[in-house]
């Protein structure tokens, strides 16, 4: 992954503020976490093209703002089953590993 903005202060874009990004790495998915505060979810938008995450922010006049930016692996990611939610200034988008990035165990004999 990368990280397209490295600072963890809050930023003022339009209306409201964005902040930190956290990426966890859970069993069967990566949780993307990233602080967009003062804005609804009919404000924001997310899309991967060319193995790009992007997230975009309106602000006052429409115009729109792009507050994260993230390479992603389309091997790793099965990018059909991207969702994501917004709740109290918290944008959560989890990106579901596909088959080939998991696990496999393989017995030793």
């Amino acid at each position: 992954f990368y990280e397209g903005l490295g600072d963890n202060s809050l930023q003022k874009h339009g209306k409201g503020y964005v902040g930190p990004l956290e990426i966890k790495d859970e069993e069967n998915y990566y949780l993307v976490k990233k602080v967009i505060v003062g804005f609804d979810s009919k404000e924001i938008t997310a899309n991967v093209r060319k193995s790009i995450l992007k997230v975009s922010v309106d602000d006052d006049k429409g115009k729109s703002s792009e507050v994260l930016s993230l390479r992603i692996d389309n091997d790793s990611i099965d990018v059909t089953k991207i969702s994501s939610n917004l709740k109290n200034g918290i944008l959560k988008i989890k990106l579901p590993k596909s088959e080939n990035s998991k696990t496999v165990k393989i017995s030793v004999d």
